[in-house]
């Protein structure tokens, strides 16, 4: 199996999750990462090590990217096509009692993830946009740079996460799925897929395991990416279910082959949640699912899942732009459990607010 799978890792410069790492480092062939010319990223011994093998952490210099982006950027901000609240500011010099008010919102997290570690516009002049706008900017970017280059979009924050898909899609996403709607943005979630004792893995293991077990590494990513594909692209109700049943047998064959493979890690346990969205036709998943964003609905005792995170309009342009690897992005949660990732709610509410609160508050 040939199929490289790469990814670009975002919104921060250094990797912000030890343990996110390790878990990605053993899936992905190739993790890069944005990295001013001018910026040396403050890295533990540990990721240096797992760096200096030259797959994970490879720098992306954002300076070839960052005026023409940063341009877009701006345009359409002014342009009003993106109707989201955390694109809207009513003042520059009113942040902090608007940080205090709103502190769980999509976009005041992911500025202080990015702006108060002091990794905006102070390290070099790439950025170009208002300091207000810079975190955002930052998902703006990543998605601009995965398009350019092919590479799959993975992070570890939810905030991030519900950005890009927003950047992605051009703002054509609403609040909540609506079986009225023609599309809606769905999303596959794999469960069980992360040694439990990933903090006792140590750089050299970790570099081990990705040298022997390419193939099973590949083909669990791929298994995911076909089976969001072809999802994507079924236009028939009927067709829907039979397809998921198929669909279910690849990815189980995947995973279970993807473990065996790290059995060389002596694994105790599993954990880990992985998701990626994707466009679907409204009456095709309607077919299998309630159109309600509150449950993640189960499809296998592996650790398989689908839901359903928001609508989406111009669905026929979003199912066409699939043919680019790069459309996917992934999310990679530490957590195990479905249930209560959100106030007591399961994990696809909590993607859904995640993209409400975005647009709206």
């Amino acid at each position: 199996m040939n199929e490289f799978q790469y990814a670009l890792y975002y919104p921060t410069i250094e990797f912000q999750d030890y343990n996110w790492l390790w878990a990605s480092a053993l899936i992905w062939d190739r993790i890069y990462k944005i990295v001013p010319e001018s910026y040396t990223p403050d890295d533990s011994d540990n990721v240096k090590a797992l760096q200096d093998a030259g797959e994970i952490g490879i720098p992306i210099h954002p300076g070839t990217y960052a005026r023409e982006i940063a341009d877009n950027f701006i345009e359409q901000l002014q342009s009003g096509k993106w109707q989201a609240a955390a694109l809207e500011f009513d003042s520059p010099n009113n942040f902090q009692e608007y940080a205090r008010l709103h502190h769980e919102k999509v976009d005041v997290a992911l500025r202080e993830m990015i702006i108060a570690k002091g990794k905006g516009a102070s390290h070099g002049d790439w950025l170009y946009v208002p300091t207000d706008f810079e975190a955002l900017y930052m998902t703006y970017l990543a998605n601009a740079i995965a398009e350019k280059n092919n590479l799959q979009l993975v992070s570890d924050s939810a905030a991030a996460w519900t950005g890009s898909t927003y950047f992605k899609y051009d703002g054509k996403i609403q609040d909540f799925p609506d079986e009225n709607s023609e599309g809606a943005l769905a999303a596959l979630v794999i469960r069980d897929f992360i040694p439990g004792n990933l903090t006792d893995l140590t750089p050299k293991q970790i570099l081990k395991f990705r040298e022997i077990h390419r193939d099973e590494r590949r083909r669990f990513v791929k298994a995911i990416k076909d089976a969001a594909a072809k999802i994507s692209e079924c236009n028939d109700p009927k067709i829907v279910t039979d397809l998921i049943e198929d669909l279910k047998r690849d990815i189980t064959s995947a995973i279970k082959e993807y473990r065996k493979s790290a059995s060389m890690l002596n694994v105790v346990g599993w954990t880990g949640i992985k998701s990626i969205s994707f466009p679907v036709l409204t009456r095709v998943i309607g077919a299998l699912l309630t159109i309600d964003s509150s449950t993640l609905t189960v499809l296998s005792d592996i650790g398989l899942g689908i839901g359903l995170v928001s609508g989406v309009s111009e669905i026929q342009e979003k199912q066409r732009k699939l043919n680019k690897e790069s459309d996917y992005s992934y999310l990679v949660h530490l957590h195990r459990e479905w249930k209560d990732c959100y106030r007591g709610d399961d994990y696809n509410y909590f993607l859904c607010r995640q993209m409400e609160e975005f647009i709206n508050d």
